[in-house]
């Protein structure tokens, strides 16, 4: 993963790219932004992480790695210019996230791409002041993007980028992700209590301590009797706090073994955390996610 210090600056730059702030004085800020579900389910899930974009240097190189990985299969908004396009990205038909473009993803010769979840709230602007008031900060203020619905942009204590969601269609039906879909989240901290604090406040989370693996000692973030993500401690001082999505798979080792052969790079090989088989990658344009493959006992 990237070091903290160049982290930092990535975090910056990958912010204000999410929500369409140009690059440059030239470059639109206008895309078109799909919905969250469709058909429209006119259902909130408050506390569930509903969505996610990919911030990158190379959308192309993305979506094939991707494609070829977990079978995902993308729809194309906008005009000719591929600055200002928005890449909706499909799981057997069924949208769950984006990627868009921006050149400050590459840093020199270094991609240092990100995916950027968003989590679904009542009221993002009430989220928004949470964010102010316990340590956060807000890179881009609530605004109403196209059919998405209303959304910001956030930095937690520890610089760590999310996005918040008052989806405009609602949100999808509450399941654990499928096989090649989103799963889970885990925020890997240098401070499990001050960010489950700081979560807690932003999105109204109860907080449930857990040990699961001598890898995995945190807490779970449980809203509507569910556990939405966890907030794990992180070992390396040298690494950055992250947010870190992850794929549900069958296969953790063909999953790892399959992303290697088209690009990406494993960063830590498939191990066992009890109750699932994890990898964690990074995608040729340097997105970091995680594979997981969960016990057959494992559903919801």
């Amino acid at each position: 993963m990237l070091d903290a210090r160049r982290a930092a600056r990535v975090a910056a730059l990958v912010l204000a790219a999410v929500l369409g702030t140009p690059a440059s004085a030239a470059e639109p800020a206008d895309r078109y932004w799909p919905p969250i579900v469709d058909p429209p389910t006119g259902q909130l899930t408050p506390g569930r992480w509903v969505w996610a974009d990919l911030v990158t240097s190379d959308v192309a190189a993305a979506a094939e790695f991707y494609g070829k990985v977990f079978g995902w299969t993308y729809e194309t908004y906008g005009g000719e210019d591929d600055r200002n396009t928005y890449t909706l990205v499909l799981s057997d038909g069924l949208p769950i996230g984006g990627m868009v473009f921006d050149p400050r993803a590459m840093k020199g010769d270094v991609p240092s791409a990100r995916w950027i979840g968003l989590v679904s709230v009542p009221d993002v602007a009430a989220a928004a002041v949470a964010v102010n008031a316990n340590g956060g900060k807000v890179v881009v203020a609530p605004k109403l993007l196209g059919e998405r619905g209303e959304t910001a942009v956030f930095q937690d204590p520890e610089g760590v980028p999310f996005g918040a969601v008052r989806s405009k269609h609602g949100d999808p039906a509450d399941y654990l992700g499928d096989v090649n879909e989103w799963a889970w989240l885990d925020l890997w901290t240098a401070d499990v209590a001050r960010a489950t604090d700081f979560y807690r406040a932003v999105v109204g989370y109860d907080v449930y301590a857990v040990q699961l693996h001598e890898l995995r000692r945190g807490a779970h973030l449980v809203s509507g009797g569910y556990a939405r993500a966890g907030v794990m401690q992180k070992n390396d001082s040298g690494t950055s706090a992250v947010w870190l999505p992850y794929v549900r798979v069958a296969d953790a080792r063909l999953a790892a073994n399959t992303a290697r052969a088209a690009g990406g790079k494993v960063l830590r090989e498939p191990v066992d955390v009890g109750g699932a088989i994890v990898a964690v990658i990074a995608d040729p344009t340097g997105a970091p996610f995680g594979v997981a493959q969960f016990d057959s006992k494992v559903q919801r």
